[in-house]
């Protein structure tokens, strides 16, 4: 047998285990990627899950503001910019009319070398791009109020803007079921006030009614508050569209779904479902988590291998996780979280 092995950060960990145990090294079934993503893009532009193109949308608008997650996402905005940006062009909408924001969320602010690595160098010399700012309560507007988020607040540029397009991947999230779709808004360019009053919902969508934790991570079906009152948000601005992509190998393309924010979501989310999904192995006696690239970087995004790794052991059997977190914890205020107590 091969020497098992981790992602450990970008590297790939040997592990020294002891003979004659057996051993099931589990990899992320990832799916080929395009060959010609951009036509792929394009393709899903024109025919997308709406009742009209990004075209048919922004003709008109004064300004388009186009969303893209940051570096804790695995997303190839360099390669499906390019298709959305010549869709607006088409109705003379150029640099001063369009804007690319970096949703944060609450994580730190990118560097201006990250951001150039995230958008590539055509989108960054062109279009300048900013981030959202969800510490500078001047920087952020009211959109409306929600039943349960109360007053939604989000960058002053998207919550002005005529268009905004949300971008990125869906992936198994631990609190919404699927990253992606309504995310990019929020918690992806809103206020820090939002971005907490939003993820307390998550206890509702984690915890049982006779106090079980459950996983939510792939699960699309149960009804999750927290995901609800994500789409009630883009209900909220009212003027959202979107364009998601699944990750496929070596971070290129493998499929694309556009279109009004719930259907082009539930269309990505399916295909991820189809060209990722492959069976738990059986319950072990140890389990061992290599984090990758760009999650090991940080403990609160560290942690979210660790929950999809839960339903692997056995009752009572250990979990080592293996991640670099070279960037901290993420969040101070999430220390307490990952303290072990007698």
């Amino acid at each position: 047998m091969t020497q098992p092995w981790a992602w450990y950060g970008s590297d790939r960990l040997g592990l020294d285990l002891p003979p004659g145990l057996d051993v099931d090294v589990v990899e992320p079934a990832i799916p080929a990627s395009l060959d010609d993503p951009l036509a792929a893009v394009a393709a899903a532009l024109d025919d997308p899950l709406s009742d009209r193109t990004i075209e048919a949308r922004a003709a008109g608008a004064s300004n388009v503001t186009i969303v893209v997650p940051d570096g804790t996402r695995v997303a190839p905005a360099e390669v499906y910019l390019l298709p959305l940006i010549a869709r607006l062009a088409r109705v003379g909408l150029g640099p001063r009319n369009i804007s690319v924001m970096i949703a944060r969320g609450i994580h730190p602010a990118a560097s201006k070398a990250e951001v150039g690595r995230i958008l590539g160098p055509q989108v960054m010399d062109a279009l300048r791009p900013i981030q959202s700012a969800p510490n500078s309560p001047e920087s952020n507007l009211p959109i409306g109020t929600d039943e349960e988020l109360g007053e939604v607040r989000v960058h002053r540029l998207v919550a002005e803007s005529d268009l905004v397009v949300l971008t990125g991947s869906v992936a198994p999230h631990h609190l919404a079921g699927f990253s992606g779709g309504p995310k990019a808004l929020v918690p992806g360019v809103a206020d820090r006030d939002t971005v907490v009053r939003a993820h307390q919902l998550t206890v509702r969508s984690v915890v049982g009614p006779d106090g079980s934790l459950r996983s939510v991570g792939g699960d699309d079906a149960t009804p999750n508050p927290f995901r609800r009152a994500l789409h009630r948000a883009v209900d909220l601005h009212g003027r959202c569209q979107l364009l998601n992509v699944v990750v496929g190998e070596g971070g290129g393309i493998a499929a694309v779904a556009s279109g009004d924010v719930a259907p082009a979501h539930d269309a990505a989310i399916q295909a991820w479902k189809q060209l990722h999904g492959r069976p738990s192995p059986e319950p072990a006696d140890l389990v061992v988590v290599g984090v990758g690239e760009p999650r090991s970087r940080t403990l609160s995004q560290c942690h979210k291998a660790l929950l999809a790794a839960d339903a692997w052991p056995r009752p009572g059997a250990p979990i080592v996780v293996l991640a670099t977190s070279d960037s901290g914890p993420g969040h101070a205020d999430l220390i307490p979280w990952f303290e072990v107590r007698d």
